[in-house]
Parts: structure tokens; sequence; C-alpha cells
């Protein structure tokens, strides 16, 4: 059964307009980010996002798109399909071009069965993870847990790769965009998925803290980089 609201265009049952407003926010920031990565992939042939974060997100969209759906009305859901055709160009590009950001050449010649073999492993560990009860009602444990690893292998691969591959309009609104997902939980009332009782913050919250702070290094290192590299 779909929880209060989640049959509304934009859930104002169960959450604030404020907090709406801000996970749309976050929402355009991150469409954002994606053409951009997008645009870097046709100018360097080269994918402005860890691997490991491209089979996870696709693993988590398609998860919460076609098979789990979240609580915060009918036009983030239809968002939230939208970003799994649009993570589907990138795993394309990820297959294409993907292996350069393996330095190494053993590893490298395994790349696309391992990217196979993660997207089946993220599907199916995000599907029992929801399934058990570990979610919230719109994803954002699971969601986060990846964006922690995404964060971290985005610092350690821009310091490994030519700082002209990464672009800061990437950096900053996929950073801006996570910082508004992370103050919508700050202010929503989360609940665990279908289940009417209010969510433990506390893990969540942990794990915004840690993806903010790597967000931050990540575009202040970015800076330096290119600072360097237009002196």
């Amino acid at each position: 059964m779909n929880p209060p609201g989640a049959d509304l265009w934009f859930n104002t049952v169960r959450y604030s307009v404020p907090s709406l407003i801000v996970f749309g926010v976050g929402c355009v920031l991150w469409l954002v980010a994606y053409i951009a990565i997008l645009d870097g992939v046709r100018r360097n042939k080269f994918v402005d996002i860890p691997a490991a974060a491209v089979v996870a997100n696709v693993s988590w969209e398609f998860m919460w798109s076609f098979v789990y759906f979240g609580d915060t009305g009918q036009l983030m859901e239809w968002a939230y399909r939208g970003w799994v055709f649009i993570d589907f160009v990138i795993v394309y590009y990820i297959f294409r071009y993907g292996g350069s950001q393996v330095l190494n050449p053993a590893l490298r010649r395994y790349f696309k069965p391992i990217v196979v073999f993660g997207i089946a492993s993220w599907s199916a560990a995000i599907y029992y993870f929801v399934r058990d009860g570990y979610d919230m009602s719109m994803g954002a444990t699971s969601a986060y847990i990846i964006n922690v690893m995404m964060s971290a292998v985005y610092v350690t691969m821009m310091q490994t790769h030519p700082a002209r591959n990464f672009s800061l309009l990437v950096g900053w609104t996929k950073g801006l965009g996570t910082a508004c997902f992370s103050l919508f939980m700050l202010m929503a009332p989360l609940h665990r998925y279908q289940e009417e009782a209010l969510a433990d913050k506390g893990f969540l919250l942990i794990l915004c803290v840690i993806t903010l702070v790597l967000d931050i290094v990540y575009v202040v290192a970015l800076h330096e980089r290119k600072r360097r590299l237009d002196g």
C-alpha cells in the first residue's frame, strides 16, 4: 500500500512545501551535473564520474523507479525514471571509455565483466536492503551509502588522472545537489519503507556529513589542481 500522499504530484501530506522545494533544487542541480558529465565525455572521451559510482547509481535508480516507489510524490518518481535513462547512456560510455579510469593494465582487461557484475550485485543488494526493511521511504539510506562511496572515489580518481578530464561544474553541482538532499533529510520526517513509524536519522545524518566533507575536499582539491595547471 502506498504511503499517505504518495499518489500526489507533490506529497504535501507527509512533507512540507519548503522541504520539497529543497529536494527539487537538489534534483535540478544533479540534472545539470549529468548534462555536464555527458558534455565532458563528448569533449574528452573520459567519463567524469567513477565507474564504481555509475554501476551503483544505475542499480539504485532502476530499483527505486520500477521495483520500489518513494513517497515524495509522482513528479519525483518520474524524475527518478528519467535519471535511469540518462544513467543508461552513462553506462554505455562507461563500457566505451571507462576502462581509462583503471590504472592497472591486468585489471583493465576485465573491466567490462566487472561492470556487469557490479550492476548485478548492487541491484540484488539494494533489492534485499529495501525488502528487509533497512531503507527509508524514499531510498535515502541506500542512496547515501552509495554517495559516500562515490564522493570518496572521486577524491582519489581526481588525483590519479589529468585535471583537464574533471569539470568544476560537475564538482559544484553534484556537491550542492547532494547538500540540498542532506538538508531535506534534516528537515523531513523520515519513515522506514512501508512503515508509518518515524525512522531514526542518526546513521543517515552521519552519512550526510561524511558526504559533505568529501565533496568539499574534492572541490577544493580540484580547484587547486586546475589553478596549478593554468599557472
